[in-house]
Order: C-alpha cells, then sequence, then structure tokens
C-alpha cells in the first residue's frame, strides 16, 4: 500500500474557525499558556524525582537504573524542548507571524504521534499480557494520559488552523500587491 504524500500534509488537517465563543488567536495564546504552565510543572517534577533517585556513584552493572535514568533525561530534555518552542508559537502568535509557529505545530506532532504510538502500545501489551485486571490509580493515570492526548490534539488543530489562517492572508496580501503593481504598469 503506497501512501500519498498529499494526504499526510498539513493543510488536509481538520480546521477549526475559533475557540469556544473566542478567536483562534486566543486559543493559541491559551494553548502556549496552559502548555508552559504544564511544562514547568512537568520539568519540576521530573527534577525532583531525578534528584532524589540519583545515586551517589552509577553502578554499571545495574542496566535497568542506567536506562531509566537515561530515560528521565530524555524526558527532561524534551520538557525543554517543548517549553523553549512552545514560546517562540506564542510570539509568533503575538506578532502574527506564522513561520515562528511551524516549528512548535511540528514539534508538537511528532510528541502527539510519540503519545499515540504509548497508549497504543500499553494497551496491547496489557491485552497480550492478560493485564486486564490492574489497579485503579494505574488505570486512572492511563486516563488521564488519554485525555491529555487528546487536548494536545485539539491545541495542535488550533494553533495548526491559525497557522493556515496567517499563511492564506500573507498570500492574499501578495496577491493584492502584485495586483496593484500590475495596475499601474499597465496604465
Amino acid at each position: 500500500m503506497k501512501l500519498n504524500p498529499v494526504s499526510l500534509s498539513f493543510e488536509n488537517m481538520p480546521r477549526q474557525k475559533d475557540f469556544g465563543c473566542l478567536s483562534l488567536r486566543f486559543g493559541c495564546i491559551f494553548s502556549a499558556l496552559v502548555t508552559i504552565l504544564y511544562t514547568i510543572l512537568a520539568l519540576a517534577q521530573c527534577l525532583a524525582s531525578l534528584d532524589k533517585e540519583i545515586p551517589t556513584s552509577i553502578d554499571t552493572n545495574n542496566l535497568d537504573n542506567i536506562l531509566l535514568h537515561c530515560f528521565e533525561v530524555a524526558v527532561i530534555v524534551c520538557h525543554i524542548v517543548t517549553l523553549i518552542l512552545t514560546t517562540i508559537m506564542l510570539v509568533g502568535v503575538l506578532k502574527e507571524k506564522s513561520y515562528l509557529m511551524k516549528p512548535w505545530l511540528v514539534w508538537t506532532s511528532c510528541l502527539v504521534l510519540g503519545n499515540l504510538f504509548l497508549i497504543v502500545f500499553c494497551t496491547v501489551l496489557m491485552m497480550v499480557f492478560n493485564r486486564l485486571d490492574v489497579e485503579p490509580g494505574l488505570l486512572v493515570s492511563y486516563l488521564v494520559a488519554f485525555l491529555a492526548l487528546l487536548f494536545r490534539i485539539y491545541m495542535l488543530t488550533l494553533v495548526g488552523s491559525f497557522y493556515l489562517q496567517l499563511e492564506e492572508e500573507k498570500i492574499e496580501r501578495l496577491r493584492t500587491l502584485l495586483n496593484t503593481d500590475t495596475w499601474h504598469s499597465a496604465a
């Protein structure tokens, strides 16, 4: 089965016209502020967890602990990148510069796909190993992760719609400018 590259294009995503009864711009600002707040809290939690668990010396024979620490460091790096790109996206929304929003769109798309893969992978593992009788706390955290994924998809749709709106306005301004120039040169 060969995928059509146009079908995976960003222009084919569902578009939003507004954020409830507010503008797309406000929705993007709200999304950026929520993401920044979440990322700062997640960074604080990750750093506190890492600080608690880092031993004074690393035992090279215990591969599980080394992999766990590497995973925690990777999560911290992802949160730092998210914080930086969200700040850049917020500046892009406030100044209505679409090129500042694009890195956030690409990064968040990758995060959404990664989170979706992890949720599907964990679901399959629970079914394969017949772990359907999990404890309620794990099930609640699994449900919260799924709801956070849905919220992130909505934020991605909001920012993507505003990005496409800005791009269309830029193209329309260029068309108007070209039409004005040709009108003056023809006279």
